[in-house]
């Protein structure tokens, strides 16, 4: 096969798997990786605790508890303490025309239940958007119960992840073609970059995969050439004495590769089961091309080069070629969280209780019974008793608690959210994942350190695989054939006669 027929049938097999990966993300809805609210929307008959019971059962799904009548309180003052009173149990507590009664209840109610309609407020967790699984979630939670849902979200900025990703890509490229003499057959890790193309739908910790596997792959290009060479002549005796022993300390860094991969994806909103997919399809992507390109070496005779001296241990260039995409995978950290993006909607949001009103009613109800029954102003004074021992007035008398002691407003983000959503106008992504997802980015320092420090004969001795290198085929025939004669006919062995070259001593044994 010609070199040129080998390079377009690889780079056909590798866009093929990318499109392939890439149409599964977007069927699942990576596209639309983003975070939000679930509005629910039933007949105010339904009882809310059963809606939350039915709900709660799928909190591993969604982003959070959901918000409803009845997770929320009013405080109450009994005079002798400061009450918590769930909201759907304050009508039952105390009268409209009760002196307590200061319609923050009503307020807040008021975002919950209105005009015979009933809403429940659900967190969605960063990347379950797919609306027809959610609907489908829905439906299996809330059984029988007839119900409407909206959905309000704000969009993260893939572009900029798939930029980045590009942009690191081309770094990627021209390093390859930088190493091509020190680092044979790095056409196998070319055709890998439009593979893992679809691993920037989950932004920064999908980029640092893609790091990861490239330099697995990049490890993993000798053993597998081994593998590749024993062809026919496969058995479990071939295969232990060509690729599991001599390489066995390539094979231990299997399980390292393996353990980062998995605190990037325990730590983000990775999904294992695409990770796999998409580490299936490089590793036969690579398998497949360096088949094809073992083949078009030479054009009359299938040839497949392996070393006669093979590495003991893994070579550390791979970090490397990493070395890119970890920049991309910090870049993103740092920069997607300002990065703006819009919020998604199909309506508007009319019902409001601000920060505000949840601090005056607390105010209220801490001081209520330090206030006169005809104002709600704090007209009671301070008295104290002077140096002649009669009382005098010491200023107005401050009631009011320290707010510090109870909740904050429990319902801040979920208000600041529809504020946004109503004002059209785009907004920071908040795409700044957890700490714990940004630390987990720093697994990629322990595959690139050792590339910075740990050089070795790795490297020194890499310009020696294109002369020391053997045909598979006349070596499992038992003939060893010397190749990588120089047509300068330089000397290659140190010989008692250092004028004798390669081909003479070719030619005598031919003789």
């Amino acid at each position: 096969m010609s070199l040129f027929r080998s390079v377009l049938l690889v780079s056909l097999i590798s866009l093929a798997a990318a499109f392939g990966l890439l149409f599964v993300g977007s069927l699942l809805g990576y596209e639309e990786f983003r975070g939000g609210y679930a509005v629910i929307e039933t007949d105010v008959s339904v009882d809310d605790r059963t809606l939350r019971a039915l709900l709660e059962k799928g909190e591993n799904y969604f982003g959070g508890n959901p918000e409803s009548e009845s997770s929320q309180w009013v405080f109450l003052d009994e005079f002798d303490s400061i009450q918590t009173i769930p909201l759907d149990k304050f009508s039952g507590r105390i009268f409209p025309f009760d002196p307590r009664n200061d319609g923050y209840a009503d307020l807040l109610r008021n975002v919950f239940v209105r005009e015979d309609r009933r809403f429940i407020y659900i967190p969605l967790k960063a990347g379950n958007w797919n609306i027809k699984l959610l609907d489908r979630q829905f439906n299996e939670l809330l059984e029988d119960i007839p119900f409407s849902v909206e959905y309000y979200g704000v969009g993260r900025p893939l572009s900029f992840f798939f930029i980045s990703y590009a942009a690191s890509s081309l770094c990627l490229l021209f390093v390859c073609l930088i190493l091509r003499k020190k680092n044979r057959q790095t056409s196998g890790i070319i055709a890998l970059i439009p593979v893992f193309s679809s691993l920037a739908f989950f932004g920064a910790p999908g980029i640092a995969c893609a790091a990861l596997l490239t330099a697995f792959f990049v490890m993993l290009k000798d053993p597998l050439n081994e593998l590749i060479a024993l062809g026919k002549s496969f058995s479990p005796n071939f295969l232990y004495k060509k690729v599991i022993y001599p390489f066995r300390f390539h094979l231990l860094c299997i399980p390292v590769f393996a353990a980062a991969l998995y605190v990037l994806y325990f730590f983000s909103q990775l999904k294992l089961l695409f990770l796999l997919a998409v580490l299936a399809a490089g590793l036969t992507v690579f398998v497949i091309t360096l088949k094809i390109l073992s083949l078009s070496h030479m054009e009359h005779r299938r040839f497949t080069p392996i070393m006669i001296l093979r590495r003991s241990s893994p070579e550390f260039i791979f970090s490397v070629y990493m070395m890119p995409f970890s920049i991309a995978a910090f870049i993103v950290m740092l920069f997607a969280p300002h990065m703006p993006a819009s919020y998604d909607t199909n309506r508007q949001f009319n019902t409001f209780v601000y920060e505000e009103d949840y601090y005056a009613h607390l105010n209220f109800q801490t001081s209520f019974s330090m206030r006169q029954m005809s104002t709600s102003s704090l007209s009671f004074y301070n008295y104290f008793f002077d140096i002649d021992g009669l009382p005098s007035a010491g200023g107005v008398f401050n009631a009011a608690a320290d707010l510090n002691d109870y909740p904050t407003f429990p319902l801040l983000h979920l208000m600041e959210f529809f504020q946004n959503v109503n004002s059209g106008q785009r907004t920071n992504s908040g795409d700044a994942g957890g700490i714990f997802e940004n630390l987990s980015l720093l697994v990629l320092l322990i595959f690139i350190i050792p590339g910075m420090f740990l050089k070795g004969e790795n490297f020194s001795n890499a310009d020696s695989d294109s002369v020391n290198r053997k045909s598979a085929r006349d070596f499992f025939h038992g003939k060893l054939r010397l190749i990588g004669i120089n047509r300068n006919k330089k000397p290659v062995y140190n010989t008692r006669n250092p004028s004798h070259s390669l081909s003479e001593a070719v030619r005598r044994k031919d003789a």
